[in-house]
């Protein structure tokens, strides 16, 4: 390859580099390897197989050319067919014309296109075979060898790909994990408990910021509306000092609460929070407030 041609393969290898750089999901890859592809090679059949850590198979991330049913019969076979073997052996295989060297894919996932040229890549990423770019043409001697290398720069690209996507997937899980025991923990912190027939107890514990404010708004309303229920007693023994907006938003609560039919009735308030509950430029609701939670659910018992 002349200097000259070097220098024309520039631009094709920065944009490849950032469109598979940018890829984020699963979607934005196949958009990528769609646009990059059609750039570097043209050919019948382009499979993108990755490593699915938890079966251990192969499994198509990228496709073009195949019917459903060739897709399904690659990715099915792939392990005991050429793809396998580069897969295994991490080292290039090219076959410039199928009808003379041995290519038993051919018998094992026939293709309505025969195919007479074969190229097929290792991906790598952080030291292990990860996946496997797989090409096929009708044409013998299809593929040139700056097809070859533009093909072995793309693999090198899309390992990247496949760890940059991997890590995103356990940084989901981990937050659906947090969110999860946060959940559970806003459970705890704020049980709604029957305390008898037509009466919930919502005792409060630790610090309520705006977004618990909410959580327990959503999760209270819906006990209403599922329970027939005439009372809410609001417990603020246990909770922590906390600001203004908070207030506020605890409010809100009441008033929601109101409004779906039941009576509020408020027990355990700090002077620290009445304070702040007076000091508050909002219309004060006329709720009955105890100084102990007996108190309250008394009141609440004889409504």
């Amino acid at each position: 390859m002349s200097r000259a041609d070097s220098l024309d393969l520039l631009p094709l290898l920065d944009r490849s580099a950032a469109a598979l750089a940018a890829v984020r999901d699963e979607a934005m890859l196949v958009a990528a390897m769609d646009d990059v592809m059609t750039r570097i090679v043209d050919c019948e059949y382009i499979g993108l197989f990755f490593l699915e850590r938890r079966t251990g198979r192969l499994r198509h991330a990228f496709t073009r050319g195949f019917t459903e049913e060739e897709r399904r019969a690659a990715e099915l076979t792939a392990m005991n067919r050429h793809v396998g073997e580069v897969f295994r052996t991490r080292t290039v295989l090219h076959l410039p014309d199928v009808q003379v060297e041995a290519d038993p894919s051919a018998r094992v996932n026939p293709r309505r296109h025969p195919v007479r040229s074969r190229l097929t890549v290792p991906v790598v990423g952080r030291g292990e075979s990860v996946g496997v770019i797989s090409l096929g043409n009708v044409r013998p001697a299809a593929f040139s060898d700056v097809q070859i290398a533009l093909v072995n720069f793309v693999a090198s690209l899309a390992g990247v790909v496949y760890w940059n996507l991997e890590d995103l997937r356990a940084l989901d899980e981990q937050y659906s994990l947090v969110k999860t025991q946060k959940e559970e923990l806003l459970e705890l912190s704020a049980p709604i408990l029957e305390a008898a027939p037509g009466v919930l107890l919502l005792p409060v514990v630790g610090r309520l910021d705006g977004e618990r404010c909410a959580l327990v708004a959503q999760r209270l309303l819906h006990a209403i509306a599922c329970r027939a229920t005439r009372a809410v007693v609001f417990d603020l023994t246990g909770m922590e000092e906390t600001g203004s907006a908070s207030i506020a938003a605890l409010l809100d609560v009441f008033r929601a609460t109101r409004l779906m039919g039941a009576a509020c009735l408020l027990s355990g308030v700090t002077p620290a929070s009445a304070r702040r509950i007076v000091g508050l430029d909002l219309p004060l609701p006329t709720e009955r407030i105890f100084p102990t939670v007996h108190l309250a659910l008394a009141a609440a018992l004889a409504l």
